[in-house]
């Protein structure tokens, strides 16, 4: 199995895992066959890549943070959620008093599963490999923000405050026009006013749920807050900005740097990596940030990889605190051509081959 860019998979490929929408339901199943007609309906939709299966990497297997069924359970929760809590209109499974009561025994599957699988470094294959969409996101920056959780050593109760918490972060955003929240360029600076207003909207929608903790629902006002006090809404600065809104703010910038959006392609995971870690004391806590390096993956099993040398590569390993430097197999030459035995590199000991694109 790989992971391969919707503009190079051809068609007859057969999906090696299943694709699905922004409500978590399967649009396509693991095992179908890819035709033109289903590749044009993909792109027209945003999704930027696909997982299918390669003799070349038959013996290779991701694994996935969460299973499958748990994420399409958290998506289908998550959207119904964020659009009943912004709308104010509430059915009988779901009410503003019940939000944690809700979310908690999906949340504390994740931290199950994570726990009994041990090394979290190879738990996050497919997190961040979607299309950018607003519960995609939202599930992803949950799921980034327990794995930090684990690895700083927090609590459970704590880690069930801070996935509910980052699982809600955006639900402001569904009081933004869609004209701001989708503009393909540049916002304006009265665009971007109002565009911040979202951590606002956010936080009063979320103090109104009667079992949500004050550190769950702080994450929606202060996830864009940084370390040095040049964050927003309020500039609070150090530990005055609360662990579970440091937390979700690192990962929230992770996850935006590394999908695609509108009005950009997404950056390199290494590229975004080191982002961090150039943020690290000043736009974030350097805390956090090593505990991000220690227990995120950035290059997960399956990624399709394009090396400085022209070749084609799938990443097969990490190797710890080198997730920017995996293990890879070489499957086409420079010229594009399947290799007849495919070469195994470490690239944390080949310093001389660069990363310079993935299939994402």
């Amino acid at each position: 199995m790989r992971w391969v860019s919707l503009r190079t998979v051809t068609p007859g490929r057969i999906l090696a895992q299943h694709v699905l929408d922004e409500r978590g339901r399967i649009l396509l199943a693991r095992g179908m066959k890819l035709s033109d007609n289903i590749l044009d309906k993909l792109q027209r939709l945003g999704v930027g890549a696909v997982c299918v299966e390669d003799p070349l990497t038959d013996d290779l297997r991701g694994r996935e943070f969460v299973d499958p069924e748990i994420r399409q359970r958290l998506l289908e929760v998550t959207y119904m959620m964020l659009n009943e809590l912004a709308s104010g209109t509430y059915s009988g499974v779901v009410r503003p008093p019940r939000v944690r009561r809700r979310l908690q025994p999906l949340i504390q599957e994740v931290i199950a599963q994570l726990r009994a699988r041990g090394e979290a470094g190879e738990h996050f294959g497919t997190v961040y490999l979607s299309d950018g969409e607003l519960y995609h996101h939202s599930v992803n920056v949950a799921l980034f923000a327990i794995g930090v959780a684990i690895g700083m050593g927090l609590s459970e109760t704590d880690m069930v405050d801070l996935g509910v918490g980052a699982l809600l972060h955006d639900v402001g955003k569904l009081k933004i026009p869609q004209k701001i929240l989708k503009k393909p360029g540049r916002l304006t600076d009265d665009e971007f006013a109002h565009m911040k207003l979202h951590t606002s909207y956010g936080y009063q929608v979320l103090r109104e749920s009667a079992d949500l903790q004050d550190s769950s629902s702080q994450i929606a006002l202060l996830h864009h807050e940084r370390f040095d006090g040049t964050g927003y809404p309020t500039g609070l600065a150090r530990d005055n900005i609360p662990l579970h809104s440091r937390i979700t703010g690192l990962v929230d910038v992770y996850e935006a740097l590394t999908a695609n959006r509108i009005y950009r392609p997404a950056n390199l995971p290494h590229d975004a990596l080191e982002f961090l870690l150039g943020g690290g004391g000043t736009q974030f806590d350097a805390t956090v940030v090593q505990a991000f390096v220690r227990t995120i993956s950035v290059y997960p099993i399956g990624m399709t990889l394009v090396l400085s040398n022209g070749c084609k590569a799938v990443v097969i390993g990490s190797p710890e605190l080198q997730t920017q430097r995996p293990r890879v197999r070489v499957i086409e030459d420079e010229r594009g051509q399947p290799v007849c035995s495919p070469l195994e590199i470490d690239l944390a000991k080949d310093l001389t081959t660069q990363i310079v694109a993935c299939e994402s």
